[in-house]
């Protein structure tokens, strides 16, 4: 398995692949990013996936509607272009990087890009990702959820043919997705709409249905 680091407006991530497709898509820090030499020291985000809080209130309270907003992405761009100097967008963290993962990791990085500047709604990289067959059904049915769309992990689990009462694994298994943002598990609220939890901290789930144009009441 190769790594590389990404930049991106919500954190540094980790990219990893076996030179077929993208096996993993962390932001460095998560509970579940893997260890690996060359990543820079982050500290796990504090209190769990459903902590956070905005003016005051928790996040997790929050229900989430489709409407208008973009949040901190209206005025902040993906990567920063012109001149001056600024921080390496796409690093290597194996000097032996194949060529076929380090274009892997190449392409990631623009449709990441084109996606935080409101230019890209489908993902068109390989997945190689490594699970039980139940997790893959799962993850399969999380990749139909359209852009700009909220599900309920009720809807998942009808989706992946599953019965409601397979509701708690599904949960698990949508926190367990290895490849974040691209298998849009962003996307699944609770069924009265609430953002619940999120992997890689609420904050980052707020800002994403944000730019996918959610309201958050």
């Amino acid at each position: 398995m190769f790594h590389a680091q990404l930049s991106s407006p919500l954190g540094p991530i980790l990219l990893c692949s076996n030179g077929a497709g993208l096996a993993g898509l962390y932001f460095i820090g998560q509970s579940d990013c893997p260890v690996v030499d060359g990543l820079p020291a982050v500290a796990p985000a504090k209190g769990g996936p459903s902590f956070g809080d905005l003016d005051g209130r928790p996040i997790r309270s929050f229900r989430a509607r489709p409407g208008a907003g973009r949040g901190l992405f209206d005025e902040a761009p993906a990567r920063k272009q012109g001149g001056g100097k600024k921080e390496q967008a796409l690093r290597l963290l194996q000097a032996d990087t194949p060529p076929a993962a380090a274009a892997l990791f190449d392409a990631t990085a623009r449709e990441l890009d084109e996606y935080f500047a409101g230019r890209r709604r489908n993902f068109d990289v390989p997945l190689a990702v490594s699970g039980t067959d139940f997790q893959k059904r799962v993850w399969d049915a999380l990749l139909s959820i359209p852009y700009g769309k909220a599900v309920s992990y009720g809807d998942v689990a009808r989706v992946a043919g599953l019965s409601p009462q397979h509701g708690r694994p599904v949960g698990t298994a949508v926190g367990r997705n290895p490849v974040t943002i691209i298998i849009p598990c962003h996307r699944v609220l609770s069924h009265s709409g609430r953002l619940t939890g999120y992997t890689g901290g609420l904050e980052r789930k707020l800002a994403l249905l944000e730019l996918e144009g959610f309201e958050l009441t």
